[in-house]
């Protein structure tokens, strides 16, 4: 049981014991008054006097924390057993110039196939995929979790063959291939599956963008990718962009939002940015925003959605994965479905 669990189902029971003191208390008193209204006003005194160990008197703040424990425990069950798991796709279109028969993208970021979400959940990705029936498919990095040392996650990925063998499939790395958790110093935290990933990539036919450029033919009409390594491993490079005929729509795909800080000035800037990394801080609470920390320099405006870097639009998908935990509030797991036209 990891940390988030654990702190969930502490919180579950002593809420439940709470509450029962709670209902005990109130039931309590509620007995007390239909016996005391047969007797004289002395004896009810001293009775209402002894109806409440914990709030004497104070019948509605009984109430008050007895609401505010049940909709906690609602609240915590939901963002544990529900949310993770309910699946939204999200379309979002993007009007290129150069493009006049539209292109159906999937961008599917932050999958963390292993410790908490296996193959059922990457089937139902596959069949959510599928009734999109879409040109081309881009996974966003972070593939597997590789969170705790579970080698085995990579055999998860198998059921990605469903796809590969209907679609063309391009990817790109995230930190938890190379098992970096944090980006101070690079900080390594597991093993790094790098390599056990591409080799498994390579054996699904699914190809590896790593400061590299394809410019494949989609509808009788050429679209540019250029994806980067991961940028907490290693810095960015850009020199495929020279074989980049500018005439054709470009879109960037870097695992990490800050990748596009990386991107050169003296290059013409893409048609659009993807992104992912975030998971949209995977708790989001009102008026407080993310409690997740996904420790990028761009801030919390820059974790989730459609945004814009200085003229350049960016999307950021929260995810189809958790880290850490099975726990999402307000950041619920998402397929990008990007359409271009």
């Amino acid at each position: 049981m990891n940390f988030i669990d654990t702190t969930i189902f502490t919180f579950v029971l002593v809420s439940s014991i709470l509450i029962f003191l709670l209902l005990r208390d109130l039931f309590h008193h509620q007995t007390i008054t239909e016996k005391i209204k047969n007797t004289s006003r002395k004896i009810s005194t001293i009775l209402r006097h002894k109806r409440y160990p914990f709030f004497g008197k104070k019948e509605i703040i009984a109430k008050i924390l007895l609401s505010l424990l049940c909709l906690g425990i609602c609240t915590a069950l939901y963002a544990r057993f529900i949310e993770p798991y309910w699946l939204k796709t999200t379309i979002v279109r993007y009007d290129f110039p150069q493009i006049t028969e539209p292109i159906k993208i999937i961008w599917l970021a932050d999958l963390q196939i292993g410790n908490h979400k296996k193959t059922d959940w990457l089937e139902k990705i596959i069949k959510k995929i599928d009734e999109q029936n879409p040109d081309l498919i881009i996974l966003g990095g972070d593939i597997i979790d590789n969170e705790g040392g579970n080698n085995d996650e990579i055999k998860y990925l198998d059921a990605l063959k469903n796809l590969s063998e209907k679609y063309p499939i391009y990817y790109i790395m995230g930190n938890h291939e190379y098992g970096i958790g944090g980006s101070d110093q690079q900080q390594q935290k597991n093993a790094d599956m790098s390599k056990e990933i591409q080799d498994e990539m390579a054996s699904l036919n699914i190809l590896l963008l790593a400061n590299n450029l394809v410019c494949p033919l989609i509808k009788q009409q050429k679209i540019c990718f250029y994806g980067i390594d991961d940028i907490w491993k290693t810095k960015p490079t850009f020199s495929a962009l020279d074989n980049w005929d500018e005439q054709l729509p470009l879109i960037f795909l870097t695992h990490n939002p800050d990748g596009i800080l990386s991107y050169p000035e003296d290059k013409k800037q893409p048609s659009l940015t993807l992104a992912g990394h975030t998971h949209g801080g995977q708790v989001w609470l009102p008026f407080i925003g993310p409690l997740g920390n996904a420790s990028i320099k761009l801030g919390e405006v820059y974790y989730r959605g459609q945004q814009n870097y200085h003229g350049t639009p960016i999307y950021i998908s929260v995810g189809a994965g958790e880290s850490g935990g099975t726990i999402r509030f307000l950041a619920r797991p998402e397929l990008t479905v990007v359409e271009v036209e």
